[in-house]
């Protein structure tokens, strides 16, 4: 699953969500694009789950293709 999330703007704001997604999903993985402002997240759960655990660290992903 891939999201847009705007208001991502520098590494601690991709560890915060690296952190909220593995905290569920310990073995997640997630490819992060800082500048592109995009997240791709390889997980067992479920898009809607993925998404509310995003915006509790304080972001505002759209799911994207």
């Amino acid at each position: 699953m891939e999201f847009a999330i705007p208001d991502m703007a520098c590494g601690g704001c991709a560890r915060a969500i690296t952190h909220a997604v593995t905290r569920l999903d310990p073995a997640a993985k997630l490819d992060i694009d800082v500048a592109g402002k995009t997240v791709k997240v390889t997980s067992t759960l479920l898009v809607r789950r993925v998404v509310e655990v995003i915006e509790a660290a304080g972001f505002h992903p759209t799911p994207g293709n």
